[in-house]
């Protein structure tokens, strides 16, 4: 009987051991890798589903995770690894002298080597908790602010007017686009221009600015991640959800509360459509366009079912951007002749972590993929505006490009070309807008800015010049971080709202709290 207890404690120990090597090599590759990445972002995707991620992406990630994993297991085993007795001492001859090195096994730690795999496993826990950040993010859990509540500016309550001819509006969101990649001369960080299009775009027409040259918007809490990105863009809102929030996007409810762009062209008698390469599902998007604008989606399921591909044709995240903007092109054109105003927004995919998706025939002119993937990227979208540019549409289309978030690679990578003081942000230009700025340079202003903004370029007249948390950049009105400072309205963003909670998850939230009282009167 003690033979099978000690064998089951030894394999307990084992397991456990197994389990504390995977929770330390995840935390130090998210470290090393997402150091920028918020845990509210994991928890986000956790609860919400990553169906639809690239198989690349997720290979990657378990190729850079294996080597730290086996080193770790390694050097927490050798202490409780037992040897034959005939190995337990090494004779070796030093100057005729024998010398008696002792190795494994510790005894005293074999002995107790369930005890020490517990330890283990805690410590394990206790250094994740600090390598990627959760301290921060339960005390921002923990701790309350009426920021949010104090400055929000609902849609369904601000005066909009519309001009008599409605715009067109063209949303473009380039999957971690940021300005880094412009050349220093012109406000970037690269010693040359990795995406001279997008650079000579921004020149020629409105790109609001954090400086006197090309610059963007600052990456605050709760919208560091694609779909983040784009909803605080759309409804001048960060994304922050409940930690039970498991259940929050399998409703059809997503910010229920909140009055979003689609909301307000959807009510203004726009047709509207959703594009993506990926599967629209992935993060709740399509939840979000289906709840705020009923948007029409296109995306990698939408490809196949019509055959323009087959499943085995699925590349990186489902279609590439060259097919994006092939077949963007036909639903736009197809929006157009149906005689209303529209709103088509589509979002690449070839630039997202890590190195990118280069597609064949794409040059490799730099000495990186991540390099050749933006700069084919700023082709590809050049290309799309001279064609956008030909269409006898076009005259009363603006055209807005974004990046949604500030690129999530290796910050190695960009640490070998950005100087200490150089500000990464995140890059914007406003192409046919019908308003001029007042002031479009030297600017404190984040995504959630970037709202009222854009009904500003269509000529939406907005009460007050806010919407959200945003205000319109067009105006002379300050931005909450001009007001306030950037690491305040930060801080306060980061931190948990009864306002948020209450009036913008709305039904979602009162029904996690119902979940968490059964769950509480059971227990």
């Amino acid at each position: 009987m003690d033979n099978k207890r000690h064998l089951k404690k030894g394999i307990l120990a084992i397991v456990i051991i197994v389990i504390a090597s995977v929770i330390l090599s995840f935390s130090l590759y998210i470290r090393n890798y997402f150091s920028d990445q918020t845990v509210d972002e994991m928890v986000f995707y956790l609860f919400n589903g990553v169906g639809g991620t690239s198989k690349d992406v997720i290979l990657t990630g378990i190729k850079k995770s294996l080597f730290p994993f086996f080193m770790i297991l390694l050097a927490l085993l050798l202490p409780i690894c037992r040897f034959k007795d005939r190995i337990n001492m090494i004779e070796m001859n030093v100057n005729r002298k024998k010398l008696y090195f002792s190795i494994f096994p510790n005894k005293t730690l074999y002995k107790y080597r369930f005890s020490y795999s517990v330890i283990v496993l805690v410590l394990s826990l206790f250094a994740g908790y600090h390598l990627i950040g959760v301290k921060q993010y339960v005390a921002s859990l923990t701790d309350y602010s009426t920021f949010i509540e104090e400055n929000y500016a609902g849609g369904a309550d601000v005066n909009l007017t519309f001009p008599e001819q409605k715009r067109n509006l063209i949303i473009l969101y380039m999957e971690s686009m940021e300005n880094s990649f412009i050349s220093k001369e012109n406000g970037g960080g690269w010693e040359y221009s990795v995406v001279p299009e997008l650079e000579n775009l921004a020149l020629k027409h409105i790109n609001f600015s954090n400086t006197e040259k090309i610059g963007g918007a600052y990456q605050v809490e709760g919208t560091g991640w694609t779909v983040a990105g784009i909803v605080s863009t759309t409804t001048g809102l960060p994304l922050k959800i409940p930690i039970n929030g498991n259940e929050y996007t399998s409703s059809d409810q997503f910010l229920a509360g909140a009055y979003a762009l689609g909301d307000v062209l959807k009510e203004a008698g726009y047709n509207l459509e959703f594009m993506a390469g990926s599967d629209a599902n992935f993060g709740g998007r399509s939840n979000y366009f289906k709840k705020h604008g009923d948007y029409k989606i296109f995306d990698v399921n939408t490809a196949i079912e019509q055959g323009k591909m087959d499943e085995s044709d699925r590349v990186w995240w489902g279609f590439d951007d060259t097919h994006l903007f092939t077949w963007a092109k036909e639903e736009i054109i197809e929006l157009a002749e149906q005689g209303e105003p529209f709103n088509f927004t589509f979002l690449t995919a070839n630039t997202h972590f890590q190195d990118g998706y280069l597609e064949e025939g794409a040059e490799e002119i730099y000495g990186t993929q991540y390099e050749n993937v933006y700069a084919y990227s700023s082709k590809q979208v050049a290309e799309f505006i001279e064609w956008l540019q030909q269409q006898p549409f076009y005259d009363n289309t603006t055209l807005v490009i974004l990046g949604d978030h500030l690129s999530m690679q290796d910050p190695k990578f960009f640490e070998e070309h950005l100087s200490d003081e150089y500000e990464r942000t995140i890059y914007n230009v406003f192409i046919n807008s019908v308003a001029t700025p007042l002031q479009e340079k030297n600017r404190t202003f984040t995504s959630l800015d970037v709202y009222p903004t854009i009904l500003a370029s269509i000529g939406v007249q907005i009460e007050g010049e806010r919407l959200g948390l945003g205000t319109n950049l067009f105006s002379g009105e300050k931005t909450l971080t001009e007001e306030h400072k950037f690491n305040f309205v930060n801080e306060e963003l980061a931190k948990n709202s009864n306002f948020y909670n209450g009036n913008i998850l709305r039904d979602d939230y009162l029904y996690l709290l119902e979940q968490t009282e059964e769950t509480n009167q059971e227990s």
